[in-house]
C-alpha cells in the first residue's frame, strides 16, 4: 500500500490527527509563555518586542504558516473520522460500553473541537490579521529607537470588552475538554500507552495540557478586564 493510500484510511488519518495534535500541544506552551507578557506593567515593551520578533522572523513565519496548515488538517481529519464513526454506528448504544468517562469525552470531541476552531478563527481575525494587515498604532521605545506595532494596546482594549472576554473563556473551555481527551488518545493511537506510564500520561494530559494551559490562557483576559 502506498503512503498516500495509507493516510486515506481510518488508521492513517488517526495517526495524522495524533501527530498534528502533538505539534499543536508544543505550540500552545510557547504561545502561552509569550502571552504572559501582556500582564506586564512595562507599557507593552516586552510584549510588543515579542510580537514584532514573532511577526517578522523568517523562520518563525515559516513555522507559523505551517501551523495554520496543521490546524486546518487536524480539524478536517478529525471531523472526517467523527462523521465516519457515526455513519458506521447510526444507532446509539443503550448502555455505553467501556469506560463511561472516556466515552463521554469521545462523544464531545467534535463539538468541543468545532468550538475551538471557531475561536481560533476569531482570534486570528482580531489579533494576527490586525498585526500583519491592520492599521495598529505605532510606538517607539527609547531603548533602541525602533518602531513597533502596538499590539499590546490593541489586546488590552479588546479585553476591556466583556463579550470578548466571555468568548475567550468559552474557547478555553473547549480547548480544555479537547486536550484532556486528545492528549491521551494520541498516545493510544501511536501505541505508546503502557500501564507503567499511563499514570504520567494521564497526569500531563489532564493537569498540564487539559487544565493548567487553558486556565493560563483564560486568566489573561480575565485579569486584564478586572485588574488592569
Amino acid at each position: 500500500m502506498k503512503w498516500s493510500q495509507f493516510f486515506s484510511t481510518s488508521i492513517g488519518k488517526k495517526l495524522l490527527v495524533g501527530a498534528t495534535g502533538f505539534f499543536l500541544c508544543s505550540f500552545v506552551i510557547v504561545h502561552l509563555a509569550g502571552n504572559f507578557a501582556l500582564l506586564s506593567t512595562d507599557e507593552g515593551r516586552g510584549f510588543n518586542a515579542y510580537a514584532d520578533f514573532m511577526g517578522h522572523n523568517g523562520l518563525i513565519q515559516f513555522i507559523a504558516w505551517g501551523l495554520k496548515i496543521v490546524i486546518l488538517l487536524h480539524a478536517i481529519l478529525a471531523l472526517q473520522l467523527t462523521f465516519k464513526n457515526r455513519a458506521a454506528r447510526p444507532v446509539k448504544y443503550a448502555v455505553q460500553p467501556g469506560n463511561a468517562t472516556s466515552s463521554w469525552y469521545s462523544r464531545q470531541m467534535a463539538i468541543m473541537g468545532s468550538i475551538l476552531l471557531i475561536f481560533i478563527i476569531i482570534h486570528l481575525k482580531d489579533f494576527w490579521y490586525a498585526m500583519h494587515y491592520g492599521d495598529l498604532d505605532k510606538i517607539t521605545y527609547d531603548v533602541n529607537g525602533k518602531e513597533y506595532a502596538n499590539l499590546y494596546k490593541s489586546v488590552h482594549v479588546a479585553f476591556k470588552e466583556l463579550w470578548i472576554v466571555v468568548i475567550y473563556v468559552i474557547g478555553m473551555i473547549g480547548l480544555s475538554f479537547h486536550l484532556i481527551h486528545g492528549f491521551k488518545s494520541a498516545f493510544q493511537t501511536f501505541g505508546l500507552n503502557h500501564k507503567k506510564y499511563n499514570g504520567i500520561i494521564n497526569f500531563v494530559g489532564v493537569w498540564l495540557f487539559g487544565i493548567a494551559i487553558p486556565v493560563g490562557f483564560a486568566a489573561i483576559p480575565l485579569y486584564i478586564y478586572f485588574c488592569m
